[in-house]
């Protein structure tokens, strides 16, 4: 074969063979480029309907344009063989990367990432790879990876039964056939059952729990044994070999090797999502794996507990006497406190009550606070509990119990958010006598209908939001910032978040300067985003599942301007604060 002239592409050397035949390096003389040409024999493809199959699969992996997806450029054949033109990739695949203790994780993000990205535009394109292993996974030297293969798995007949490859000599069909490298089958692929996207899911969370160990999720002395243990056996938890791996990431692969399809994550895309945020948040140092500690000995371990004991019994005290002080506090007359920004003199308006207090400096949001009569629970009474961390259940008993006079303006409701109060809580305030009709909520039952169906929002999942209106250079802390989402948001096979859906933030007191001169620049938060429903759903602006941290710079990076923060259409990205579900058509 070397030294042959194939249509025009001259054939330089061998790289390597496979179960469908051989991958030779050849050049294109007419676009000056090196190639790919995978070269498989006819006789070994065997049936005409195969030959047929593997034409129309190779077309429908020609059209799947995307950075991690190998390029289909031409198909040939002649009285031998057919020949698959594709892109040459300089690299190593996976199975010669792996080593014996892993990549480790910053590399199996990294990977995951494009490998996940890749897999989820091929879903879309109704293509399922159906033998993602390690060999079929290129990377090169710049980190960038390739899948290769994509469209072939269906027709890859191998000759034998051995412990990488398994097949069965039955009809071509799409059921009824086992394809693929036993290692990374799903349990229903083992079975000969029926293939769909969520089989390539499971084989990526095997080949990620293999990225991240140095081990096979599913091992055996045999292909029997190794089919065995992917029908009935769970994997090992991946923190026994790997003490660092976040528990999210350990959660993420577990969900995509669970055996029934059903109880896997359900689209590429989703896992996309939530390996993306996962990254960010690793990469930005707030993820950090637990780390292994020296032993303790008896006494260091005696004055631990000691020391947990004491805290415990001050804790619990601690909080009667804030329950007793909030009570006390809610009793006397409270003057409710907005953040206040300099705006100009607002005259008093006609009619109003005698006596009425006004602000030296209203806030542009909401109007001057009054007085509070007596025994009344105010925003600051719930502010003082919830920074006093005193559970959901009692504040929301407190509100039930006593008179109220909340201010729930949009500066109030930042307020209020700002301070660690809870959407349970703010709706209690809505509705302090408990409402009939409560209004729906993202994830409550209310929200769902005879005619819809919950989906699924997962915490950490970031997508795209677009700012509304311009950012002067000194924003005011506790002015609401507005954005919309740039994109339709998927989950569960459906839209949840539609483009356009209205995005609240709040400006943010700028933190304090570092020694090296860092920080102190204005930065927003976000409180929720517009659901297809009309439920609002909790989203932050720093990325993680879920966590206190709820902030971003206002100034896009590379921006430079002297007049403006921040212009109107700066994109930044928006998370998920948790789980949480969306009620979709059926």
């Amino acid at each position: 074969m070397i030294g042959r002239t194939i249509s025009h592409y001259q054939v330089i050397e061998k790289l390597g063979a496979g179960g469908m035949g051989e991958i030779f390096k050849a050049r294109d003389p007419r676009l000056n480029r090196t190639v790919a040409i995978k070269a498989m024999s006819i006789s070994a493809m065997g049936e005409p309907d195969r030959r047929r199959r593997f034409i129309q699969e190779a077309q429908a992996a020609s059209g799947l344009n995307h950075p991690n997806i190998i390029t289909i450029h031409d198909i040939l054949t002649d009285e031998e063989n057919e020949y698959m033109v594709m892109e040459y990739v300089a690299g190593k695949t996976l199975a010669d990367l792996i080593p014996a203790e892993g990549l480790g994780v910053e590399k199996t993000l990294r990977y995951g990432v494009q490998m996940a990205d890749a897999l989820a535009a091929a879903h879309a394109a109704g293509i399922v790879h159906r033998d993602l292993k390690p060999g079929n996974v290129m990377v090169t030297e710049s980190g960038l990876v390739k899948i290769l293969d994509f469209g072939l798995a269906k027709v890859n007949l191998a000759t034998q039964l051995t412990e990488e490859t398994l097949t069965i000599g039955a009809p071509m069909t799409v059921e009824g056939s086992i394809l693929g490298t036993i290692s990374y089958m799903s349990p229903e692929q083992a079975q000969g059952g029926k293939i769909d996207a969520r089989s390539d899911i499971f084989a990526f969370g095997a080949l990620m729990y293999e990225m991240v160990t140095g081990h096979k999720a599913f091992g055996g002395t045999s292909a029997i044994s190794t089919l065995t243990a992917i029908l009935r056996d769970e994997v090992r938890p991946i923190r026994d070999s790997v003490p660092d791996c976040p528990p999210e990431l350990e959660e993420i692969i577990g969900r995509a090797l669970r055996k029934s399809p059903g109880d896997r994550w359900q689209s590429m895309q989703e896992v996309h999502g939530v390996l993306a945020g996962l990254r960010q948040k690793y990469e930005s140092g707030i993820l950090y794996g637990a780390k292994l500690v020296p032993p303790e000995n008896k006494t260091a371990r005696a004055l631990k507990l000691g020391l947990i004991a004491f805290l415990v019994v001050f804790g619990i005290g601690g909080w009667f006497v804030l329950i007793h002080r909030a009570q006390r506090q809610a009793a006397a007359p409270v003057v409710q406190s907005l953040p206040q920004a300099p705006t100009r003199p607002v005259p008093e308006p006609a009619g109003a009550a005698p006596g009425a207090v006004a602000s030296d400096k209203p806030s542009p949001l909401a109007p001057a606070p009054k007085p509070v009569a007596e025994g009344v629970l105010t925003n600051q009474s719930v502010l003082e509990l919830a920074g006093a961390k005193v559970p959901d259940s009692v504040i929301i008993s407190q509100i039930r119990e006593s008179k109220t006079k909340f201010d729930l303006s949009t500066a109030g409701i930042i307020q209020l958010t700002k301070g660690g109060v809870t959407p349970a809580v703010i709706e209690a305030m809505r509705h302090p006598t408990g409402s009939p009709e409560p209004v729906p909520t993202a994830g409550s039952p209310s929200a769902a209908t005879a005619a819809t169906r919950l989906a699924p929002v997962l915490g950490g999942i970031p997508f795209e939001i677009t700012l509304m209106e311009d950012v002067s250079m000194d924003p005011v802390p506790g002015t609401a910032i507005h954005f919309q989402a740039a994109k339709e948001v998927h989950a569960g096979g459906a839209v949840i978040i539609a483009k356009g859906a209205a995005v609240t933030g709040v400006v943010l007191e700028p933190g304090k300067k570092n020694i090296l001169g860092r920080g102190g620049k204005p930065a927003f938060g976000l409180i929720d985003v517009v659901a297809v429903d009309g439920s609002r759903v909790k989203v932050k602006a720093s990325a993680g599942r879920s966590s206190d941290k709820n902030e971003h710079n206002i100034e896009p990076p590379g921006h430079r301007g002297k007049e403006l923060l921040a212009p109107a259409g700066s994109s930044y990205l928006a998370f998920f604060d948790g789980d949480q579900t969306v009620a979709v058509k059926k």
